[in-house]
């Protein structure tokens, strides 16, 4: 009677054992007649039960539903679960886990590291679509995901780790986007803005040798590539070496000779080269030119420019206001000398005029324009333009 109740107990054993592999096999019949619903109903058990908890092929049937489950387009499947993806992950980890060589050849994927291989560029989609929403965090916890899967197969995700890197810099994790950009050098990422996003970074940590170094290096790259020529002149501007940042802008409109704010640079640049003291009268003239020259093609290049408008009125303005200070220092006695020079400045100012006046009408409220307006117009006695310009700032501070 003893041998028969532990015959009993032995069939029980197996009978359950049986019951729950029949389950596994369930969930793969269901999952290749894609009843994603039934197919997770028939698995979920099986990672729980002692028999079939431990099995490489369980997790592997489990990464594989919640794999169809991310990826699937019928919407009375997507609701099964909130996160598949993570699901699917933990699934292969775990197959991975029991057994990193474990093949299910009739299976797809037929392992676990092909799944997490698949599950690679499925993270990389989801992120793109939280990053197209401008939703950063997310965005980048789905790439940074994609990078780790594709790392364990020696693999360098260059796309998902620049995508990674956009989103450190859009949520201030300067620290994080240094240390991807450094990594996409490594890896010879085909995108000259790495070299300028991490020279930008660089400066904004005050280290200007290694801006410059890194500027170099993509320059040496990348030797026709604008935004580094940008990110470099916009260096020397910012230090005030002027000649130099000149000389860059000059290549920079060789490669862009359409380029409004180029010209608008160039013309801002001359006008400033032409301030410092210790150069020739004769120079200061030629720069001048070369700044006139520069604002007139940006206005021409684009025809609402505001800024080229009011610096080249600006200039002519401030012309004149020089030549006014040199002609009151002019003796009484040197009638013919003064007269010449009040020539001038009347030019000057009266070039100014139409240029302030466009620049105000672009920008009808901006007060600098308003108040450069008013001083013209009262040396070149012009009461009635005068009156209206008036009228104009008192309503605006009203």
């Amino acid at each position: 009677m003893k041998k028969v109740v532990l015959f009993v107990f032995a069939l029980v054993l197996y009978g359950g054992a049986f019951s729950q592999n029949s389950a596994v096999v369930s969930a793969f019949n269901w999952l290749k007649d894609n009843k994603l619903d039934k197919a997770l109903a028939a698995i979920e058990p099986a990672t729980k039960h002692p028999q079939t908890m431990s099995s490489a092929k369980t997790w592997l049937y489990r990464g594989n539903i919640y794999l169809t489950i991310a990826i699937t387009t019928e919407e009375k499947f997507k609701s099964l679960c909130s996160n598949p993806l993570d699901s699917a992950y933990n699934s292969y980890q775990k197959s991975i886990a029991i057994d990193p060589e474990f093949i299910a050849p009739a299976a797809n994927p037929n392992s676990a590291k092909m799944g997490l291989f698949y599950l690679g560029d499925q993270y990389f989609n989801v992120g793109a679509n939280f990053y197209n929403n401008h939703d950063w965090a997310e965005a980048r916890k789905y790439f940074e995901r994609t990078k780790q899967i594709k790392n364990t197969f020696g693999e360098k995700d260059s796309l998902a780790t620049f995508y990674a890197t956009n989103c450190a810099i859009k949520m201030g994790d300067k620290d994080v986007a240094m240390k991807y950009l450094k990594e996409l050098i490594n890896m010879d990422y085909q995108k000259p803005e790495i070299y300028s996003m991490l020279s930008t970074l660089y400066k904004e940590s005050g280290d200007s040798v290694k801006m410059l170094n890194t500027i170099a290096m993509g320059r040496k790259k990348f030797p026709s590539d604008l935004g580094l020529i940008i990110s470099e002149t916009n260096y020397y501007l910012s230090k005030g070496e002027l000649a130099k940042a000149q000389d860059l802008l000059k290549v920079a409109v060789e490669k862009d000779p359409n380029n409004p704010i180029l010209r608008f640079t160039i013309g801002s640049n001359y006008d400033r080269l032409s301030l410092d003291s210790s150069i020739a009268e004769t120079e200061k003239e030629a720069m001048l030119a070369e700044a006139e020259k520069a604002y007139l093609k940006a206005i021409e290049l684009k025809p609402d420019y505001f800024d080229a408008y009011y610096n080249l009125g600006a200039l002519f303005f401030n012309k004149g206001v020089e030549v006014f200070e040199f002609a009151n220092s002019i003796p009484p006695d040197q009638f013919e000398a003064y007269e010449k020079a009040k020539s001038k400045y009347m030019e000057y100012w009266n070039k100014s005029v139409p240029y302030l006046e466009k620049a105000s009408e672009l920008m009808p409220e901006d007060l600098p324009t308003l108040h450069a307006l008013k001083s013209l117009y009262a040396r070149l006695n012009m009461p009635d333009k005068l009156k209206a310009v008036n009228d104009k700032i008192n309503a605006i501070k009203k």
